[in-house]
């Protein structure tokens, strides 16, 4: 069902990209005329949602991991292939970063020749690294503050010795 649904995403967000619309209704139009299961079609269609609303973001996740290429020059369909990917392993960490990858990877044999799986799984290997990398700092510097807002607490307050004239 999921690779069903990526397939179907990457459609709509191809078919977004050449109509350079950020609109949902272009996918939903997509998504309406499939013969499909509805759980295939709201998958897809969360897909496509999320990473048209965060398509900036994601991209700049893209172009920091891109060794070598500009994002611009890389073909619509694998450009379009690293967004959902990056998307899902950003906002689904409830997913196996190795399926998300392998899902990539499968997509690009699908729809693009045999070169762009390698690069597709590099990219997005070392987005996985860096999102990873940023939860751990996120998390750290949580428990930072934390451990810092309860040594506040634990300290009485004291008066000073030096009295103001």
């Amino acid at each position: 069902m999921r690779h069903q649904g990526r397939s179907y995403a990457l459609q709509a967000l191809y078919q977004a990209e050449l109509l350079e619309s950020k609109a949902m209704k272009h996918a939903d139009r997509f998504l309406e005329q499939l013969d499909t299961s509805p759980e295939v079609k709201l998958y897809a269609r969360e897909l496509v949602e999320g990473t048209l609303l965060n398509r900036k973001h994601i991209d700049r996740y893209l172009r920091r991991n891109l060794e070598h290429w500009k994002l611009n020059r890389l073909s619509a369909t694998v450009r379009n292939i690293l967004r959902l990917a990056a998307y899902e392993l950003y906002h689904h960490p409830e997913l196996s970063h190795s399926v998300i990858i392998n899902e990539a990877v499968e997509l690009c044999k699908d729809f693009v020749d045999d070169s762009a799986h390698a690069l597709t799984n590099s990219v997005l290997q070392r987005v996985y690294d860096q999102i990873t990398e940023e939860r751990k700092t996120k998390v750290l510097a949580k428990k930072d503050e934390t451990l810092k807002d309860e040594s506040l607490k634990e300290k009485p307050v004291t008066e000073s010795k030096y009295k103001r004239r």
